[in-house]
């Protein structure tokens, strides 16, 4: 009589459908802060009015950034709640080791973030569609699903590799805290502190040279080689953390 050891595709495969099952506070979550962020939406705008001769135009605009925003920091907390000792210890109720537990994890995270970057996509869209339901009015859109399907999709897909991106950088952060709960004090000093400091690189704040990393790259495929490398890095040094970590700690 042989004993089989499981394959770990295999393991992965019933971490990840265990996952989907018993973290689905995370999507009831992005749900909620959907909808606030779509209710803030509609008073996040402006407006005003124009006058020529007779004829009076009055004008406002809604954005769906709020909803970027908030899907973003509902990634970033989800990131990092699933690395907490409740969540691991209800991961390794089932046959797991640190490497099947880490793998399933980032799959959960590629397909929640997945989802909630298309949502947040797609809340500038709902904003505009209820704004003209309730005033009757005539609205344009630029890079709209009809009028520039690739401008739209290329939109759907930056939202939804920005939501991937603080999933991993919150994942990552989560693994350093149960590592060690002394890092919190470096990661507020990170948060708050260093911004103050005004560190600079080559006399631009360093802050500003992050986010313009990502944020001003006009080319696709640069801008999705930056994402993926960097999230790379990310789950790399979560697995090199936790990898010493007792299964339950």
């Amino acid at each position: 009589m042989y004993l089989t050891e499981p394959r770990l595709t295999d393991v992965v495969k019933k971490q990840l459908s265990h996952k989907l099952s018993a973290y689905s506070g995370a999507f009831n979550s992005l749900l909620v802060m959907q909808l606030i962020a779509i209710l803030l939406g509609f008073s996040t705008g402006g407006g005003g009015s124009s006058n020529g001769g007779t004829l009076t135009i009055d004008y406002s605009y809604s954005t769906g950034d709020t909803s970027l925003i908030f899907t973003f920091l509902w990634a970033l907390s989800t990131g990092a709640l699933i690395t907490t000792a409740a969540y691991r210890n209800d991961a390794f109720s089932l046959v797991s080791n640190r490497i099947s537990h880490n793998i399933s994890s980032f799959l959960f995270l590629l397909f929640a973030s997945a989802i909630g970057g298309v949502l947040a996509a797609l809340a500038g869209s709902i904003i505009k569609f209820t704004s003209l339901l309730q005033n009757n009015a005539l609205f344009l859109e630029s890079s709209g699903l009809f009028s520039s399907p690739a401008d739209f999709f290329v939109r759907i897909l930056t939202s939804v590799l920005y939501t991937i991106l603080f999933a991993a950088l919150g994942y990552m952060a989560g693994s350093f805290i149960q590592r060690s709960k002394l890092i919190i004090p470096l990661l507020i000093a990170a948060l708050f502190v260093l911004p103050q400091l005004g560190l600079n690189i080559g006399g631009v704040d360093l802050i500003a040279r992050i986010i313009a990393f990502f944020g001003t790259e006009t080319s696709l495929l640069v801008f999705l080689a930056k994402v993926v490398v960097s999230i790379c890095i990310f789950f790399a040094v979560s697995i090199t953390v936790t990898n010493k970590m007792e299964v339950r700690k």
